[in-house]
């Protein structure tokens, strides 16, 4: 970058002829203005060599300067010999500026500190050259306003800035940092001034309550600026790498993202994102901790991916239960598992020998058999609210969304257990659509999305903290990773003929037990089947009174409930 650059003094004047039009042109002064004392300060300063002569002949026009100004009279000559840079539309180097003043190099390095204040008052804007790595400066827009209205220089402030002003503050600093016009350093001075001069917001009252240090903070800023302002929930690295001029702190931010060694993951605020149900270690996301702790007062627009049908245990209603010795004993010894002082004492020591805390169960078996309401009575018993998924809820025909809602579950489930004094069940209540065999090799859509959400439960269970209970009706269909991951396996088979007996004696207390043994006999119905047909004779009941409901009506409701598959003849009752 040479000379041309800058303008030139007169040559047909000299230094004397010079400083006699420059004081003739601002009339000793009185009508001297910020710009006018810019220009005699370039026209003195050229080939200078910084002397004490140029510094007594321009003199008032420095000490005019800095004193607007607020700077230092270095500083004053530095800044005008920039702004003369910048008017032409140019950027310049120190060694621009050394050539200029005709002084060398290492004399005009002495004076970087100086530069860099400059820049720190936002009045020089510095632009690194990323072929070269050379830093150029150019006086910014603002600084070159004040001097055209003849006005002081004020730094932006960012007081009482709102929430979402905050965001867009910040993104107009770190902006700068992406185009390289400004360091690292200076743009983590400036997110600092921002942060200091809004204490009053929530956001920044939840950031300043962490243990984060400023470059974490300022990574974590950045990602809620994403999904705040864009609506973007997945930061790419290459996003947040150009936070860092430097290219050691760059590789070094790098690998600790990559292997999540950083407090933005050991504190619970960001996480890997996911693809095809596998994290991405070069793709990050914020938990849903950090959604609730510091942007709960933002609008943003996103799915209710977490949704899940809360069932208190308190609410569950007492119901007698009837299985084969088998099943009574594998339920009981759940029931005692899940009793909470056995349960945190199992915990505990499960933990103490680096082993999974998870308890992942399995009821299985054909439909009406009693798995739902297993799981109901074993939450009744043990005090543990129930957390249904709704699986039709969770699939989405948008590309991804069926992922993210399933990611979203277990992160609402891990945040309720952490909040709660006793880990509630998380129910996938007729789960065959989520846990069936992977499709190898998927081609359409709809089975990489199933792939994708089975990859996400599997990864999950593996890290599991709390009890899952799942149900299925078609466990010949389960695939074989899920089976493995189930530690606890039950399963439900249709009542023998004893079993429906006490269920008809149970539900439908009017029946003589001769009768309920004839109908067990005759229908070999499962107990979701009875209790249909005592529900029929309910609603009848209140409809018409409990006279209404005759054996014959029992008859004809035990024939519709087959749907014609058995025929036989009709049932005689003594």
């Amino acid at each position: 970058m040479g000379r041309s650059r800058f303008m030139r003094r007169p040559r047909n004047l000299s230094i004397q002829e010079t400083e006699e039009m420059l004081e003739k042109e601002t009339n000793n002064g009185k009508d001297l203005t910020l710009l006018s004392a810019v220009n005699a300060i370039i026209t003195l300063a050229e080939d200078s060599e910084l002397k004490p002569l140029f510094f007594k002949r321009a003199h008032s026009y420095i000490k005019f300067l800095a004193e607007r100004e607020g700077i230092t009279d270095i500083q004053a000559v530095l800044l005008s010999v920039f702004v003369e840079t910048s008017a032409g539309g140019m950027v310049s180097d120190l060694s621009d500026i050394a050539r200029y003043l005709a002084c060398n190099n290492v004399e005009i390095l002495q004076h970087k500190e100086e530069v860099e204040a400059l820049v720190k008052r936002g009045m020089l804007r510095q632009k690194r050259n990323n072929m070269s790595g050379n830093v150029n400066y150019v006086a910014s827009q603002a600084m070159l306003d004040s001097l055209t209205k003849n006005e002081p220089y004020h730094q932006k402030t960012y007081k009482n800035s709102t929430g979402i002003e905050f965001f867009q503050h910040f993104y107009d600093i770190t902006h700068m940092r992406y185009e390289g016009d400004m360091s690292t350093d200076i743009m983590i001075e400036e997110v600092e001034r921002l942060i200091a001069e809004n204490p009053q917001l929530p956001y920044v009252k939840a950031l300043n309550s962490t243990k984060l240090s400023i470059m974490e903070k300022v990574v974590l800023t950045h990602m809620c600026r994403h999904l705040v302002l864009s609506g973007t929930d997945i930061v790419p690295m290459d996003h947040l790498t150009f936070l860092f001029d430097d290219t050691h702190d760059r590789f070094d931010f790098f690998r600790a993202m990559s292997e999540g060694d950083t407090r933005l993951f050991s504190g619970g605020w960001i996480e890997n994102a996911f693809s095809d149900g596998f994290t991405e270690k070069d793709e990050f996301q914020l938990t849903t901790k950090t959604r609730q702790a510091m942007l709960s007062d933002f609008k943003i627009r996103q799915k209710d991916y977490g949704r899940c049908e809360v069932l208190r245990a308190e609410k569950i209603a007492t119901k007698e239960l009837f299985f084969d010795d088998g099943v009574r004993k594998q339920i009981d010894a759940l029931s005692e598992l899940l009793e909470e002082t056995h349960y945190q004492d199992i915990c505990r020591r499960l933990k103490e020998k680096g082993l999974r805390k998870g308890f992942a169960c399995l009821f299985y078996g054909a439909p009406g058999t009693g798995k739902t309401e297993s799981v109901l009575q074993l939450a009744r018993k043990t005090g543990r609210d129930i957390m249904q998924v709704n699986i039709s809820e969770v699939k989405s025909k948008w590309v991804g969304e069926s992922e993210k809602n399933i990611k979203a579950i277990f992160d609402r489930y891990r945040t309720v257990v952490r909040n709660s004094e006793r880990a509630p069940i998380l129910l996938f209540n007729e789960a065959d659509a989520v846990i069936g065999k992977r499709q190898e090799g998927a081609a359409r859509a709809v089975d990489k999305m199933e792939n994708s959400i089975q990859n996400i439960i599997l990864q999950e269970m593996e890290s599991l903290e709390g009890i899952m209970i799942a149900t299925t009706n078609l466990a010949q269909n389960l695939d074989a990773a899920f089976e493995r991951r189930f530690l606890y396996k039950v399963k439900f088979d249709k009542p023998s003929s004893l079993q429906r007996s006490k269920i008809w004696q149970t539900m439908l207390p009017v029946l003589s037990e001769d009768t309920a043994v004839r109908l067990a006999s005759l229908y070999d119905f499962s107990g979701g089947q009875i209790e249909n047909i005592t529900r029929k004779c309910g609603i009848e009941s209140v409809l018409y009174g409990d006279d209404y409901i005759t054996e014959d009506m029992i008859a004809q409701y035990c024939k519709e409930e087959v749907l014609e598959k058995q025929t036989r003849g009709k049932i005689g009752f003594v």
